[in-house]
């Protein structure tokens, strides 16, 4: 497991059955206390850093693998706005997902043609395992279970678009409903607008490119579709406090 500042294009679930450490993801760093579960989504900056005796596994995958039940438990884990992607777990739940990464390796490892199938399964298994213990755990946590929940779609299509469309109505329409009502719905279960979330989600990209890649001003700005970086200074400092050059200085003091 690399202990630089990086990100990857696919899913990462980290079990960690031993030891202790520290996991920044995304520019918040989170204690390692096993036995715990990790989240970490494609293109989150993040980086390990672990004590000698840590022990523990990490699942890799696209997001393509996963259908019903597991697409629904990768939005809770993965795409819920604003909630932690560190969770604790007690010994026997921790040795209920080791088992089950342990017949993902069995499957893969085995003669002939690994079962794809049968490996997407325990995946699956996993994930709305994770998913149902991060329920138990963060009191609130928004459920993104159902797969024409309006808010889950949203911040699917958000994923996949927000350096394209920022206008609420964009994903409104997307969903047939209305741009107010798209608000409603998100406010409610998220605790933000819609258009907020947009908005954060876009900021959040930012912050990764400012701490991750020299990248000048002007080449995030372009990154991110604003082709003029004093409009994306403004707009970054009227959403963070600061510009973006502080804020960059301040991460890598």
């Amino acid at each position: 497991v690399r202990n630089d500042v990086h990100r990857h294009t696919y899913h990462e679930v980290f079990l960690f059955r031993t030891g202790n450490g520290s996991h920044m993801i995304d520019l918040h760093s989170w204690p390692v206390s096993a036995p715990a579960v990790h989240v970490v989504a494609p293109g989150q900056v993040h980086r390990l850093e672990r004590s000698a005796d840590m022990e523990g596994l990490v699942v890799l995958f696209g997001g393509n693998v996963l259908s019903g039940p597991a697409r629904a438990s990768h939005a809770e884990l993965f795409l819920a706005s604003g909630q932690p992607p560190v969770h604790s777990l007690e010994a026997d739940r921790m040795a209920e997902a080791w088992q089950l990464v342990e017949l993902m390796e069995r499957e893969l490892e085995a003669e002939g043609t690994p079962q794809t199938d049968v490996v997407n399964a325990y995946l699956g298994i996993l994930l709305l395992k994770c998913a149902q213990w991060a329920r138990e755990q963060h009191v609130g946590r928004p459920a993104l279970l159902d797969d024409h929940d309006p808010v889950r779609r949203f911040l699917e299509l958000l994923e996949h678009h927000f350096l394209s469309e920022r206008q609420v109505a964009h994903y409104a329409g997307q969903l047939s409903l209305t741009p107010d009502h798209l608000n409603e719905l998100v406010k409610e279960r998220l605790g933000r607008t819609a258009s907020l979330v947009v908005q954060e989600r876009l900021l959040l990209e930012a912050k990764r490119l400012l701490v991750h890649g020299g990248h000048s001003i002007k080449e995030v700005a372009y990154a991110l579709n604003m082709q003029d970086p004093a409009y994306f200074t403004r707009w970054f400092r009227k959403m963070e406090g600061t510009t973006p050059v502080q804020f960059r200085d301040t991460y890598q003091a």
